[in-house]
């Protein structure tokens, strides 16, 4: 052993305060990151991509295109980081999709967007909507509620109620980004004038509609000091009930006219093209979207406690029914994954034991499996990234590769030991041994999954977590076998096997059986090429069996299912077949609830002739 390996040897048993203080810290860490990590079902989706949808009922295909998509495709054109523009356009909406180039952060795409629809918007027809969004926000849809309306109670007035005291109380919840609610829709004022005796008092529908204005419309009435900041007030004139617009006066040519003169004035629900039902019944959806980067569960936790105690508000005898919950989903998918992790590392360690033995070095060795996977955890916090679906399944898949490069390390210097060489010089000698064959091949392994880092796209974005995941883990288990396990076998000192375990007997047989079936295949050489082509065309013909799926499905407890029917069916029609196929499923013994959602097909817009249905079944707990 040269002076340089006994010096370092030296420094490593004088100072051994300052390893365990290393990786006490690292512990310590991993501990923290396991602890706060995000657990979601799949990576964040964040390409650069941005939805743009524009709603104007009632407009046609040729004013939405001329008003709407053409403006706005010229004022992005202007954008730098603009790759490409596609637009759809559809009865009263029109749907654009702005792609961005690699490099784009979706949140600066997003804003860039929101800054031409701000320039564009005074120039849109009036009574345009419009909404924008990074593309793939769906996967933020945590949660979905419907409310349970007993008989008697007007849903119209529950919609009122959702919307000015629930979604705002849940809208401020830490996490959520947006609230959908849905409904039958609530009840309006309508003013239905009689043409008739609008020609006969000379009034047209602009002076009809600009009389109504002036007795809707909002007037500046000063401001409130509130001391940082000043609050303007408006002033508004808005009657409430149908009589309250009867007097109102009309101008025509010989003077006002009473609205109620020319009009009549009731009290309506707003025209819709869309339907939501809960087991049958006209019920309002309350759906639930999260920021990016909030975590699921604690999202979902939080909005379920604001429901319970905003319930008591509703109806007596309406109640809340959560019909769908991403936050069990992440529960299921984290609890069966770190169940196969655990039984994973559990196999390798009792596999180890029966290979090896049982001593304390071989303790330090079963200790490397958790360590490392704890690191890897740690890692991927630090990097940003979550535990989901593919950091959980690549962490699976690389139990079996964390205990290699501790093996390779304990066995060289046992060797080293068995061969006369003692304590410390024995792990000095067998580290010497093997370090280089142990980086290299720990390398060549991680070089196989670095590349996928740097895959984009789509792809990119399942891609790169498993590589990190696998990359960190095993770089993390290299550093663990070139430390700690030469510290606590030189700690520990030499354990030389004095006989051998069933574990090495069963390996010697397999080497002896492995021998012959190399003589008999160099015997015949022939038969041994026929025989791997065979093996081969049909491991390639046994792939026609596998199933191939995008994702695997967790067992989410719901079953979502749609239908549609085919272009200019009424949404009675829709209705009726809904109303049919909800019958049936409402019979089935598992299912608990049946929420159904009639509306437009392309699912971008409500204002559209209704002709699918969305079911989503929950099963009984």
């Amino acid at each position: 052993m040269t002076s340089f390996d006994k010096n370092m040897l030296n420094d490593i048993v004088k100072r051994p305060l300052l390893w365990v203080m290393l990786y006490g810290a690292l512990i310590a860490y991993g501990i923290y990151a396991l602890v706060n990590i995000h657990s979601e079902v799949l990576p964040q989706f964040n390409m650069p991509q941005v939805s743009i949808v524009a709603q104007v009922p009632g407009a046609t295909t040729l004013d939405l295109e001329g008003l709407i998509a053409r403006p706005l495709e010229a004022e992005l054109s202007s954008l730098q980081s603009l790759s490409d523009v596609r637009t759809v356009v559809s009865q009263g909406s029109v749907k654009i999709e702005a792609r961005f180039s690699e490099g784009t952060t979706a949140a600066s795409a997003l804003q860039d967007v929101n800054g031409v629809v701000g320039r564009v918007n005074g120039t849109l027809p009036k009574g345009t909507s419009l909404t924008t969004e990074i593309s793939g926000n769906a996967i933020n849809e945590v949660a979905d509620y419907a409310i349970q309306i007993p008989d008697g109670v007007d849903a119209s007035r529950v919609q009122r109620l959702v919307e000015s005291n629930f979604a705002p109380r849940v809208r401020a919840v830490a996490g959520v980004q947006r609230v959908s609610v849905v409904g039958p829709g609530a009840d309006a004022i309508w003013v239905r004038p009689d043409l008739g005796k609008l020609q006969r008092f000379n009034v047209s529908a602009a002076a009809l509609a600009s009389s109504l204005e002036a007795t809707t419309a909002m007037v500046p009435s000063g401001y409130v000091d509130v001391g940082h900041q000043d609050v303007f007030i408006e002033g508004r004139n808005l009657p409430t009930e149908p009589s309250a617009y009867a007097g109102v006066s009309v101008q025509t040519p010989n003077g006002g006219v009473p609205l109620g003169a020319m009009a009549d004035i009731i009290r309506s629900a707003l025209p819709s093209h869309h339907e939501v039902k809960l087991d049958n019944r006209p019920t309002i959806a309350l759906i639930v979207f999260k920021q990016p980067g909030a975590s699921t569960v604690p999202v979902v936790d939080a909005v379920d406690k604001t429901l319970r105690e905003l319930e008591p508000q509703l109806p007596r005898g309406a109640r809340f029914v959560r019909i769908y919950s991403q936050g069990h989903i992440v529960g299921v998918v984290a609890e069966d994954l770190s169940r196969n992790l655990a039984i994973g590392a559990a196999l390798a360690v009792a596999v180890l034991f029966w290979m090896l033995g049982a001593s304390p070095s071989i303790l330090a060795l079963a200790l490397s499996i958790p360590l490392s996977l704890l690191l890897g955890v740690a890692g991927l916090y630090l990097m940003g990234q979550t535990l989901n679906l593919l950091t959980f399944g690549a962490l699976s898949v690389a139990v079996g590769l964390l205990a290699d490069d501790a093996i390779i390390v304990l066995e060289s210097i046992y060797h080293r030991w068995e061969r006369g060489d003692g304590g410390w010089e024995g792990v000095a000698q067998g580290l010497r041994d093997i370090a280089g064959p142990d980086i290299s091949g720990t390398l060549t392994t991680v070089s196989v999954f670095v590349p996928l880092a740097f895959v984009g796209g789509l792809a990119g974005l399942f891609f790169v977590p498993f590589s990190l995941a696998m990359t960190v883990s095993l770089i993390a288990s290299l550093i663990i076998s070139l430390s700690l396990i030469p510290l606590v076998l030189g700690a520990v000192g030499p354990h030389v096997r004095k006989r051998a375990t069933s574990g090495s007997r069963a390996v010697a047989w397999l080497k002896r059986h492995n021998f012959r079936l190399l003589e008999f295949a160099l015997r015949r050489p022939r038969l041994s090429l026929w025989t791997c082509v065979v093996i081969f065309v049909l491991s390639v013909a046994a792939l026609a069996l596998v199933p191939v799926d995008f994702l695997p499905l967790p067992n989410e407890e719901v079953l979502l299912e749609s239908f549609t029917l085919p272009p200019g069916t009424s949404l009675h029609d829709t209705r009726d077949a809904a109303d049919r196929i909800s019958q049936r499923l409402m019979g089935l013994e598992p299912v608990a609830h049946v929420f159904t959602r009639v509306g437009s097909a392309s699912g971008t817009s409500y204002t559209e002739p209704a002709y699918a249905a969305r079911y989503v079944i929950a099963r009984h707990p």
